[in-house]
């Protein structure tokens, strides 16, 4: 079909696909509270005492009245409040809490231990009465007496308090007589087997024991439902484990269990507005909720947003000192502060209260691995598992550490060990399937990289790396001044869900390209049957990620996300899109760029649809203006700081001798002047403006006569607007094609980073049938609109009909960047190549054509007359072989 026949308006969205790590749909959470619940606080045969312990353990306490001393100490455990007034650990427990008046009896003393148990206070003496006779050997309270060892690192006698619990278990659920039971001796099951290092073995004992408990014994028993969703979680299936949180949460908004579950999950997907729903959930049940506290740490190291997590941690951890989750917290949060003295610190303080337990180093390797810290991660992920091998997640962070880090035997190693451990762990087990299979890929080297790819058609794009990234590598090592050390893996995964596993250990998270430090994967350009993008600009992507690999390694890891991703779009061979003039000017001129602060924000967190794009675009007009007014040593500079661990702002007063404020306003007069030359500046308003608007609207626009537009435009050159709308209605006048072209072309001054005015030149002049007119046109559009092959197809065309076969072999291969599994255009570039008399690029293309096509003899046949015009008598020999 002629170019002329299919030219569209093609608004690419690469910059969207090029995350390291994209974002899932936000994931709503709309609490109602279930009708079971409000039909069974309205019974009439309820006591009031019963009514009012049924209020607070549903979370209905706010119409509770006046407070017992019973209800303030059961609210106080619901909402995770500090018990221990004192500081004597001989005080006794209920003494300590100011609940010295109440009945000492079993529930009151559960009540206590568990409070005191969740916000790390339990270091005081519980002193039972003798008189008070109380069943140690109940499920919950030997679970309960099981997580206190746990979390001081007393594991055998942990290990003991449970064993006698999934024994009961083995001889049947039914043996367990309530909901609370089941629910205690299914977590019992999970928390041995994780101690024992066999945490798939009860996974089945442990959901039927829930079932039990939620189907059969009380199906208003929300913790059941809680204890399923962490179940879940710990196999790697969240949306089941959404599902159990959603459930628990209708039969307890405030359950705070419930609700920190929630905001982590979301945490670790990167949908930071509904963790921090979570946190604010959390603080309304609580102001000074320590799972608050914990989930705000791990939303900020999530965002390496370390300033905010060193403030949220030290005011955590004055009101809860010995907490052993913001200990561990504590430490990860020094780690990512690069601050070793404070790590250790942390690390001493809770190593000498869990003595152990390996949350503080586990920690600290995931938020180091999240950093890129490979090393680091690795070291602390391995105590992680020493101290505790029966823990399947950090054997799991280890594994995709290692497939970050390009160490695939490792990872492949490491993956079937967690395997082997719980092979119930969906991610464990996509990863291991994926990681084996790559390790059956082939490879192909070159100076600077090693592809790994799927034997196959892949081979093609392979081999098309090889012969394209030579001269890009060489442009960006000259260009930021260091030379990666080692080769740069790239993995050619098959399909974007492979893709996605690779990076994720999820099928369900998607986007075609990514760089975790000197390794980068991505799905090739061509459909298939499963989700793909289709036609994209390879080598542009390619060289986006690779900058990202040399900013990396330049600065050990620290280049702040705007600045490399500024790098990186900057780099691109296809320059700003349309889209991205639009969006700047918009936001430039309705005061909506970001401020310094801000930029990296729209990356990890945008609030609205148009941050993250904006985010890319803004970074990169940053860069283009630090290059033009200040020169390009000042971002090696920058690089360089960046290293060496100065902060942001320090770099930006260091390089520049202003501080950020005043370096952004000047950025932002060279801006104005930058909008103004695109002809995309707004003026101010007045009621001609307003006439003029109205004009420029479509309903406007449609009802305007041709003088009506020409008058308006040659009166107001300052809305290049009016000049589009009256070159779009010359075009539907027969015969009046002049006028139009030099309408067009009055625009394409006015306007010039618009690309609509050479889609309309390209398109005008083929449909005269004056190509040699539509090259420029071509040759921009080409260069702009990226992922698009069809104007280097006819740009081939063009030249070839010219005999310049080198330029249109030239454009026959710039549409082979888009779709390098494209059959015809293969045949094209091969025969260019032969009427140019380029033998060598000619064999080359003809090979990629018997893997894309090894049913077809012609291809064989063909590069045995190549190969025997190239002196390659032993490969034309074989081609024949082939060939019959």
């Amino acid at each position: 079909m002629p170019l002329h026949h299919r030219i569209v308006v093609l608004l690419a969205a690469l910059m969207l696909c090029l995350q390291a790590w994209p974002q899932q749909q936000k994931q709503e959470m709309k609490v109602e509270l279930s009708p079971l619940v409000t039909r069974l606080l309205e019974d009439d045969l309820l006591s009031d005492e019963q009514r009012r312990q049924a209020m607070i353990f549903h979370g209905q306490w706010d119409d509770l009245g006046e407070l017992t001393a019973q209800d303030q100490l059961r609210l106080k455990v619901a909402r995770h409040e500090s018990l221990i007034k004192g500081k004597d650990a001989n005080t006794p427990l209920h003494v300590a809490a100011g609940f010295d008046q109440i009945e000492l009896n079993s529930e009151n003393v559960y009540l206590l231990s568990q409070g005191a148990l969740q916000t790390g206070e339990l270091t005081t003496g519980i002193n039972v009465p003798g008189e008070l006779k109380l069943d140690w050997n109940t499920p919950t309270w030997r679970l309960h007496q099981a997580r206190f060892y746990e979390d001081t690192g007393q594991y055998k006698l942990a290990i003991e308090k449970l064993t006698p619990l999934r024994e009961q278990a083995l001889k049947g659920v039914d043996t367990f007589t309530s909901a609370p039971d089941l629910t205690a001796a299914s977590q019992a099951v999970v928390m041995l087997a994780r101690l024992e290092g066999r945490p798939a073995a009860d996974f089945h004992l442990a959901n039927q024991l829930l079932a039990k408990a939620r189907d059969e014994m009380d199906p208003l028993y929300w913790p059941a439902y809680v204890a399923e969703a962490e179940l879940l979680m710990s196999k790697g299936n969240p949306q089941q484990a959404m599902e159990a949180i959603t459930q628990a949460l209708s039969l307890n908004p405030k359950s705070s269990e419930a609700w920190y579950l929630f905001g982590s999950m979301r945490t670790r997907f990167f949908d930071f507005d509904s963790a921090d729903n979570a946190v604010k959930q959390l603080k309304a049940i609580n102001e000074k909720h320590p799972l608050g506290k914990a989930l705000a740490v791990e939303i900020a190291l999530r965002q390496k947003d370390v300033g905010n997590a060193l403030k949220v941690i030290e005011s955590a951890l004055e009101d809860y000192p010995t907490h052993r989750k913001l200990l561990a917290l504590s430490a990860a949060t020094h780690a990512l502060n690069y601050d070793v003295g404070e790590m250790d610190a942390a690390l001493a303080t809770f190593s000498r209260l869990a003595p152990g337990n390996p949350l503080a180093q586990f920690y600290i390797g995931r938020t180091m691995n999240d950093a890129r810290q490979y090393k680091i991660a690795e070291a602390h992920l391995k105590s992680a598992s020493e101290m505790m091998p029966g823990w399947s997640e950090p054997q799991l962070a280890l594994g995709q550490l290692y497939m970050d880090w390009g160490k695939l035997n490792q990872a492949a190693t490491q993956l079937q060990a967690a395997a082997s451990l719980d092979p119930f762990h969906k991610a464990i087990t996509n990863q291991l399937v994926v990681v084996n299979d790559m390790l059956g890929y082939k490879t192909l080297e070159t100076q600077q990289f090693l592809v790994r790819y799927q034997s196959g058609v892949d081979e093609v794009l392979a081999r098309d790396m090889k012969l394209q990234m030579g001269t890009m590598v060489e442009a960006f090592i000259k260009r930021f001044g260091h030379d990666p050390p080692g080769l740069t893996q790239v993995d050619l995964m098959p399909d974007d869900e492979h893709f996605a596993v690779r990076l994720t250990g999820m099928p369900d998270i998607w986007t075609i390209a990514a760089c975790t430090g000197d390794v980068i994967a991505m799905t090739p350009p061509r459909p298939g049957p499963k989700r793909a993008y289709g036609a994209y600009n390879w080598l542009n992507v390619m060289g986006h990620e690779y900058v990202h690999v040399v900013n990396l390694s330049q600065t050990g890891n620290r280049v702040p996300h705007w600045f490399t991703e500024g790098c990186a779009v900057r780099m691109e061979t296809t320059g700003r899109l349309w889209s991205q003039y639009t969006l700047l000017a918009d936001c430039y001129n309705n005061d909506k760029l970001f401020e310094y602060d801000e930029i990296n924000w729209g990356f990890i967190r945008p609030t609205e649809d148009y941050h993250r794009s904006l985010a890319y675009a803004q970074s990169a007009w940053i860069m283009q203006y630090i290059e033009e007014e200040h020169g390009w040593d000042k971002a090696l500079k920058m690089l360089e700081l960046y290293k060496q661990g100065v902060g942001e702002h320090d770099v930006i007063k260091q390089v520049f001798g202003v501080a950020p404020d005043a370096f952004m306003k000047t950025f932002l007069e060279w801006a104005g002047k930058q909008v103004q030359a695109w002809g995309m500046a707004t003026y101010g308003t007045t009621p001609e403006d307003e006439v003029l608007a109205d004009l420029m609207s479509p309903k406007g626009a449609e009802a305007a006569d041709i003088e009506t537009l020409r008058k308006a435009a040659a009166d107001h050159p300052e809305y290049p607007s009016l000049l589009k709308i009256l070159a779009e209605k010359i075009m539907l006048q027969e015969g009046q094609r002049e006028l139009a072209l030099e309408t067009i072309k009055r625009y394409r001054e006015l306007r010039p980073v618009d690309p609509w005015a050479d889609r309309q030149l390209a398109r005008l002049a083929l449909q005269a049938g004056q190509a040699e007119t539509a090259i420029a046109s071509l040759r921009t559009l080409d260069r702009l609109e990226g992922d698009a092959p069809e104007y280097a197809v006819e740009l081939a065309r063009v030249y070839r009909s010219r005999k310049d076969f080198e330029t249109a072999l030239h454009f026959a291969e710039r549409a082979l960047l888009r779709e390098p599994y494209n059959a015809t255009y293969r045949e094209t570039a091969a025969a260019l190549c032969l009427q140019h008399g380029d033998l060598e690029r000619a064999a080359f293309h003809v090979e990629s054509l018997e893997i894309l096509e090894p049913d077809r003899s012609m291809h064989p046949k063909r590069l045995a007359v190549i190969y025997e015009r190239l002196g390659r008598d032993k490969d034309a020999e074989a081609a024949r072989k082939r060939a019959k």
